[in-house]
């Protein structure tokens, strides 16, 4: 295939993604619950130049712990354009460049353009990816692209030794952008491991840069996160998440549902090139892929990652092997006497993508659609920031946090940055005890601890909990303030001391 038609294969490719990811995010004006802790960050510093380190109405008022980098980046094209504008182009022209990335690295493993084009395909319709980074300005649409690229700059060390300087800078950004960087370090470190198994000769440019690399991320988030260290020990790994959150983490999504979001053809032919290259062949730029997936089904079986994040890196990585085996599968083919209809087993394989990766993507999209914020969430939101008090206390679950810290600029009792907070255990366990009980007195006993003014009860506490209503409310104690959807109640009682 000649170059030029391929790029042009490529562009089509990269449009058709970023058009499809566009046209889901127009759809609706608002983004999900977890997207508004980006969007207040990100106006933060576009207003002070700073990122959001003491935040007054997080937990009441705690100290955070973030890498900015990405908030920079959307807060630099907030200057010139609407924020709402800004979060919905930007994540999803990240995203986009996952394609070019992964052709790349394909092409740098098999010198294939068929299959380099078609693995680029797949990974723009990674379903569990395409649909969980649409809505919520994700910070993975940064980092997922980021990650492959710095693989693929290793790849060519050996070749050309200045690839060391991109890949040194490629993880330089990563570290100040997110702590899964230590994800790469450990995938570096087993595919030395691996090398020195299958009696290879060590690179020692590569030798020397994934010392120098696992010393300098290792020692600063070790600085980054001292605070973090001392106060919460081993459970900083966990990122001090309450036990009930991480469980659930892992209880939504079934097996099969996650063979589904990977896609079949990548989860098979992938674990297959695994086993090939692992137990009967050699290939050094394979062992690099491969040890990607050993971390990451150690951090997902000691619940390190969550389970969507797991599987969005160990999807890229699967299709990225199945470049490999369409390499090997369509070289013995023409060797065949079939090989004059690889036209029509290319056909066959595109269709099978089409309803195995990008009918299952859309479906997803349409679905992760369902849990973008309404305009009656919204309406609630800002009569809680115009009818209250500055200092008053909003509960509500954890998952709604941010939308009471941007909406309604009021404090929070908890959202889901649970780092540099202590008892995170016992603080959610208390507001599900308020939401799900029926003893007044445990309630307000509870929302006095928290100094709570007003409840926000939703739809989606109503979820979380497994409840329809507040059983506990009654006489005076209790107002409701907000007759519509969304209901807000006030709390008017102190329980005294005897």
């Amino acid at each position: 295939m000649k170059n030029k038609y391929c790029y042009f294969l490529l562009g089509l490719i990269f449009v058709l993604t970023l058009s499809s990811r566009l046209y889901f995010a127009f759809k609706n004006p608002n983004f999900t619950p977890d997207a508004y802790f980006t969007l207040r960050n990100v106006e933060h510093i576009t207003k002070n130049f700073l990122p959001l380190k003491n935040d007054e109405l997080s937990y009441g008022g705690r100290i955070t712990i973030y890498p900015p980098l990405y908030f920079y980046m959307l807060s630099f094209f907030d200057i010139i354009l609407p924020i709402n504008l800004v979060s919905k182009i930007l994540p999803n022209l990240f995203a986009s460049t996952l394609v070019i990335i992964v052709y790349l690295i394909s092409f740098e493993i098999t010198k294939n353009n068929h299959a380099s084009l078609l693995t680029s395909l797949l990974s723009a319709f990674i379903p569990i990816f395409y649909s969980k980074t649409i809505f919520n300005v994700s910070i993975y649409t940064f980092i997922l692209p980021l990650m492959f690229l710095s693989l693929y700059f290793f790849l060519k060390i050996n070749d050309n030794p200045k690839s060391v300087i991109p890949f040194l800078f490629m993880v330089g950004l990563l570290r100040y952008t997110h702590p899964t960087v230590i994800l790469l370090v450990m995938a570096l470190l087993f595919y030395l491991l691996i090398v020195y198994a299958e009696n290879l000769k060590q690179s020692r440019p590569e030798l020397e840069v994934i010392l120098f690399v696992t010393f300098v991320v290792i020692w600063s988030l070790f600085i980054s996160y001292k605070k973090a260290f001392l106060l919460h020990g081993s459970l900083v790994v966990w990122q001090n998440i309450p036990q009930k959150i991480l469980l659930e983490y892992f209880s939504d999504i079934t097996l099969f549902d996650a063979i589904y979001q990977i896609g079949i053809i990548p989860i098979i032919f992938g674990i297959f090139i695994i086993y090939k290259y692992i137990f009967k062949e050699k290939n050094r730029s394979l062992y690099l892929l491969i040890s990607f997936v050993v971390p990451l089904f150690f951090l997902l079986w000691f619940k390190l990652i969550e389970l969507t994040v797991g599987l969005m890196f160990l999807g890229v990585i699967l299709i990225l092997l199945f470049a490999q085996f369409y390499k090997i599968f369509f070289l013995y083919i023409m060797k065949t006497r079939i090989s004059k209809f690889t036209w029509l087993l290319n056909i066959i394989l595109l269709i099978a993508i089409f309803f195995t990766s990008i009918v299952p993507s859309f479906y997803f999209a349409q679905h992760e659609s369902s849990d973008i914020m309404t305009e009656n969430e919204i309406d609630a939101l800002v009569w809680l920031r115009e009818n209250t008090n500055k200092d008053d206390v909003i509960l509500a679950n954890v998952d709604e946090g941010y939308l009471i810290s941007y909406f309604a600029n009021r404090k929070n009792v908890a959202d889901t940055n649970f780092l540099l907070i202590e008892d995170t255990d016992q603080r959610y366990n208390d507001i599900e005890t308020i939401y799900k009980t029926s003893l007044q007195t445990e309630a307000v006993k509870l929302l006095n601890k928290y100094d709570v003014d007003y409840i926000y009860f939703s739809e989606r506490t109503k979820k979380q909990f497994d409840i329809e209503k507040l059983n506990f409310l009654g006489d005076s104690c209790f107002e409701e303030v907000y007759i519509y959807e969304p209901k807000i109640f006030k709390s008017r009682c102190i329980l005294a001391e005897i």
